[in-house]
This record gives structure tokens, C-alpha cells and sequence, in this order.
């Protein structure tokens, strides 16, 4: 049983026995103590949490979900309910799970609150499980002593052949007629943790790939695969109503799975096509480093002046736009040119 965040507290440690109702954190008589992912209750958002909302929403309308259940948020403790949600799933106990946070206070359009509450991967056996509820809702204590909403989702583990993220809309560039694909070896957990670094790619938004940035010399992700995933990222956008941050795997069989979909927090304004646009562009082979003001005073006026004259003659870029600024110039000590000029933005 594997623990993805215990800042919070490390919970219940295996071996400990629960104690009754109150140890797995349901209250009685606040309503069922499990609900299916396909039931209408497990996407309220007050009950079920963001995260197994969104979840519930997504399965609604087809997407590829993993089958789960809800322990919801104030659920009534009912532990004969609770071990037959149990047993049905992780097949009496032969099939591992994975137990996660659900806070209405997560994947919202303000935060994601990422990394704030517990998740339990490769949960076996219905003590470790149990445990794993109380590590969970353990984590809803924060440090100034109050206590977020928690409801707890419950899937199977799966193990991915490749995962990891995808942006309905490249939140770097702020341009939502792209999408951003993230990926590694296994499940996107290492990923997300910052454990590996993954494969880029970016593509259009009808899924032909553009670029890519590769961490590793073999391609993870076919053609074939990148065109699915364009094709989950819209048909998870008209479900939302907005380009999602999206959480994927790949089982060993090829099929698709969507393990978490929320709104992306942090998408970047698009430049106006006017703006300038800065960087070290192919001025970083000559001026690599940060310049001492002496430096700056010595090469960078006449550089300007040099590469402007190529440009010029070479009729690469209008004239008035050379006069109106200078090609080249400094960025906090360091070389920054004119992108756009330079030809050199990416698409």
C-alpha cells in the first residue's frame, strides 16, 4: 500500500484496527455510505467531491472511466454496505485498488489544490483498505486545526503501460487551438510527483502533432495514440464546457482510460500578434550567459545593429518594424531577441 502525499499526517498505519464507525470517518444518518460512479448522487459535487464528480460526469457521457464507488462526505457508517462496495470491486480482495481524496475544495476552476490531501495507490486486502479511508480522510485536517469536506473515491488499480497529462489548451502559450501532451512510462503519478520527466508534444486541435520534446530516444506516444487523446481532450471540453487539465494511461491491451479531468487553473494570455515577443532565440549560442554591464555595453548595440541589417537585406522582415525597436536587446543582464523578427516562434 503506497501513500502518494503524507504531509498531512501519516493516519493509520497497517495493522491498526479501526475503531467502529467513527474510525473510517462516517457519520450516521447523513445518507448512504457508498454510492456507484454511475449513480446520479456521485456527481454532486457537495457529496461526492470535485474530483469524483467530474469523474461521475465524464462516465455519464461515455467517456473511458474506470469503474469505482464514492464513500461521500458525511456518509452514513453502514460497514456491511461499505465491505459489499469492497469485495464487488476489488473482487473479494484479489484485485488491488486505489483509494483518493474527493474535497468539493479540489479540481475547481480557482485551484486544483493539487497535492493537498492524500491519495493511497495498491490498496490489497479489506484492512489495508480500511486504513486506507482513514489516511484519506485524515488528510482533510489541515494545520490551523479545521477540517475540509472529504468524500473518498475508490477505482481499481490499473497499471499503465504509458500515462500522464494532457492540456485541452496549451497553457504556456494561452492559445486554445492547441493541446499539450505530457507523458511517461507507467501511470502519470511519477509525472505529476515530479519523479520523471515526461515526453512533450504539442498538437493541433484536431490532434496532428506539431512538435515534440523527447526525454526519451523511443517515442512513447504513436500517432495513432495522440489522435485518441485530441479526440478525449474535445469530447471532455463540451462535456465541461472548457479545455481540461486531464489526467491518462494506457493499459497493456491499448485501451484509453481518463483517471481525473478538472479545469486548467493556470492558462497564460496570448500575446497580441503585435506584441514583441523576447527570447534568447539563436543569440543564445553567441551570448549564453548573463552579461556583465560592460559586456552589454560593447556587443549588444552593434549585434542589433548587425542582425538588423541581415534581416533587412535578406527582406525577411518589413523595415518599419526594424527602425521601431531594436532587434536585440537585454533582459535582466541576459541577450533577448525579437522572436518574431527572427522567425524564430514556434507554431
Amino acid at each position: 500500500m503506497t501513500t502518494l502525499d503524507e504531509r498531512h499526517g501519516e493516519g493509520a498505519r497497517d495493522g491498526d484496527e479501526p475503531r467502529g464507525e467513527v474510525a473510517l470517518g462516517l457519520a450516521p444518518a447523513y445518507g448512504p455510505a457508498t454510492v456507484p460512479l454511475q449513480e446520479p448522487l456521485a456527481a454532486v459535487v457537495a457529496k461526492a467531491g470535485s474530483k469524483a464528480a467530474n469523474l461521475a460526469r465524464a462516465a455519464g457521457a461515455g467517456l473511458p472511466v474506470l469503474p469505482g464507488f464514492v464513500i461521500p462526505y458525511q456518509a452514513q457508517g453502514d460497514p456491511h454496505s461499505l465491505r459489499r462496495a469492497w469485495q464487488a470491486l476489488s473482487d473479494g480482495g484479489s484485485r488491488p485498488l486505489v483509494v483518493r481524496s474527493s474535497s468539493p475544495q479540489e479540481d475547481t476552476e480557482e485551484s486544483s489544490l493539487a497535492g493537498q490531501f492524500t491519495s493511497v495507490l495498491d490498496v490489497r486486502g479489506w484492512q489495508d483498505f480500511r486504513t486506507a479511508v482513514r489516511t484519506v480522510l485524515d488528510s482533510a485536517r489541515r494545520a490551523d486545526g479545521s477540517v475540509a469536506p472529504m468524500a473518498v473515491l475508490v477505482q481499481p488499480m490499473l497499471t499503465a503501460r504509458v500515462g500522464g497529462v494532457m492540456f485541452g489548451a496549451d497553457p504556456v502559450e494561452g492559445r486554445t487551438d492547441r493541446m499539450l501532451v505530457s507523458a511517461v512510462r507507467g501511470g502519470p503519478d511519477s509525472l505529476v510527483s515530479g519523479e520523471q520527466q515526461g515526453t512533450n508534444y504539442w498538437l493541433s486541435g484536431r490532434g496532428r502533432l506539431l512538435r515534440t520534446e523527447a526525454a526519451e530516444a523511443e517515442p512513447l506516444l504513436t500517432r495513432r495514440e495522440l489522435f485518441r487523446l485530441a479526440r478525449l481532450a474535445r469530447r471532455a471540453r463540451q462535456v465541461f464546457g472548457g479545455p481540461q487539465d486531464i489526467e491518462f494511461g494506457f493499459d497493456e491491451d491499448g485501451r484509453l482510460w481518463l483517471f481525473q479531468s478538472r479545469p486548467i487553473t493556470s492558462m497564460a494570455a496570448r500575446p497580441s500578434r503585435r506584441a514583441r515577443l523576447l527570447g534568447p532565440g539563436p543569440v543564445a549560442e553567441t551570448l549564453p550567459d548573463q552579461l556583465l554591464p560592460l559586456e552589454e555595453d560593447l556587443w549588444v548595440a552593434p549585434m542589433a545593429r548587425g542582425i538588423a541589417a541581415a534581416l533587412d537585406i535578406g527582406g525577411t522582415a518589413p523595415r518599419r518594424l526594424l527602425r521601431s525597436a531594436p532587434v536585440l536587446t537585454t533582459v535582466g543582464g541576459r541577450a533577448a531577441a525579437d522572436l518574431r523578427l527572427l522567425g524564430a516562434v514556434p507554431p
